[in-house]
């Protein structure tokens, strides 16, 4: 684990603040480089959250595991951060301003992906800037930066911002294909399925690239625009360490958010096609919720969110059966869970218990990460990994489904499915086209 917190230079010159026009807050990391200042970038946005819009840019600190460290390195930097913050939050002028923001992979133990991030199985970072925007004006915050030079971060950051910004157009992508993808895919679900056989495991969640290419390097920011623009559900995010590469979601799952003493946690598992008319999403959604193998699947995933948040909470609340949530293309078996955290537990020993949850891994969770990692053929990175922030007194934590990784010309996009008994390889592939359709569409058109 490793931090820069100690030769964070400037770091006694305290806060600069002010408030701007800026209507375009995801717009700005193009205009204003790479830059060390504004270099790592993080932006996100979160249905939750009122139309809050955030970015991050620059690195005041930065916590980190490497690739392979394992969970309990991993986790750790969460807790890590929020000891951090004390000291930090109590000097802002608005402590909420004050935060980590970052993620952590799927599988900590796992080899790293070569495309984002390399060799990194947890980072969270503090921005030397952060904006929080809503209805076009924005609040800045420059953090650990001498006031000559803050101020001079802070013109650049408003001449930036009152710049004409265009509607973002579709990107034209072309699928580059994989002709053998298809047999490992139906080689995989049966070994699944011969381990559901012998008792080995009860579900196991596995998913498969997608390759698009377009015809021009792709701008993550403006990818993210039109994300944010389409998509009204859940948290859409971007996550940019290097200038090379940078990861790009919109994910409609909540592993936990915490406010002071309270959480919430979403069960999202069991899914259909939306449909194209009203009448017909109302069938579908009617199907889903009377789907057997679709109600054994959530209730896994649900049983093993109960179990493990129940040592960390006193009181807890959630439905007696699973509700609908429709998203653009499909729509989900979905359960809310809201509890009460006992006096004494970090929001650290939640997220520990909890990732990853049966709805992106398995269960039990260590066998079917085991196959996971045996059956895919590579590592997963930070797909259906954790993104958020970690605040003193709050924190968010989202799965990171519906994402992809830009870089260069291309977008890797993933779909997953979850195998339980009963499932069909040919249905099952066809649920992760539909997954990775629906986060494709919102940016995409077909070259």
């Amino acid at each position: 684990m490793s931090s820069t917190l100690a030769r964070a230079p400037g770091l006694a010159a305290g806060f600069v603040r002010a408030t701007i026009d800026c209507p375009h807050p995801f717009a700005l990391p193009s205009r204003l480089g790479a830059d060390a200042p504004f270099v790592p970038q993080a932006g996100w946005s979160d249905s939750h959250d009122g139309g809050v819009r955030w970015l991050a840019l620059g690195e005041l600190d930065a916590i980190e595991a490497p690739a392979g460290a394992g969970p309990d390195a991993a986790l750790e930097a969460i807790e890590r951060a929020r000891e951090r913050l004390k000291l930090l939050a109590s000097l802002a002028p608005d402590p909420s301003l004050v935060r980590y923001v970052g993620g952590i992979a799927f599988d900590p133990r796992d080899r790293a992906r070569e495309d984002w991030p390399e060799g990194i199985a947890a980072r969270f970072v503090l921005p030397r800037i952060l904006v929080r925007e809503a209805g076009g004006r924005a609040d800045v915050l420059v953090m650990g930066t001498p006031p000559a030079e803050a101020k001079v971060l802070l013109a650049r950051l408003e001449k930036a911002a009152g710049e004409s910004c265009p509607a973002p157009a579709p990107i034209a992508m072309r699928r580059i294909a994989d002709p053998e993808s298809r047999d490992r895919w139906t080689s995989a679900v049966r070994a699944v399925l011969s381990a559901i056989d012998t008792g080995e495991v009860r579900k196991v969640v596995l998913s498969r690239d997608i390759v698009l290419e377009a015809d021009e390097p792709i701008d993550a920011w403006e990818l993210l625009r039109l994300v944010d623009r389409r998509d009204p559900h859940g948290l859409r995010f971007c996550l940019r360490f290097s200038g090379e590469a940078a990861f790009v979601g919109a994910t409609p799952e909540r592993l936990v958010s915490q406010r002071a003493a309270t959480i919430a946690c979403d069960c999202l598992a069991g899914t259909s096609v939306r449909g194209v008319t009203p009448q017909e999403e109302a069938r579908n959604a009617a199907a889903l919720l009377a789907s057997e193998k679709d109600g054994r699947e959530h209730r896994i995933v649900l049983e093993e969110i109960l179990e493990a948040i129940a040592p960390h909470v006193e009181s807890l609340e959630s439905p007696a059966t699973p509700r609908i949530l429709a998203l653009a293309e499909v729509q989900h078996l979905w359960s809310p869970i809201r509890a009460r955290l006992r006096d004494g537990t970090g929001i650290g020993a939640v997220v520990a218990s909890l990732h990853p949850t049966a709805a992106v891994g398995g269960s039990p969770r260590g066998r079917a990460m085991d196959l996971i990692r045996d059956l895919e053929g590579r590592p997963r990175g930070w797909y259906a990994g954790l993104v958020g922030w970690i605040g003193t007194d709050a924190s968010d934590f989202a799965v990171a489904i519906r994402s992809g990784i830009v870089r260069g010309r291309r977008m890797t996009a993933f779909g997953g499915a979850g195998i339980v008994r009963g499932s069909d390889p040919a249905a099952e592939w066809d649920e992760t086209a539909r997954k990775a359709a629906s986060f494709i569409h919102l940016f995409a058109e077909r070259a």
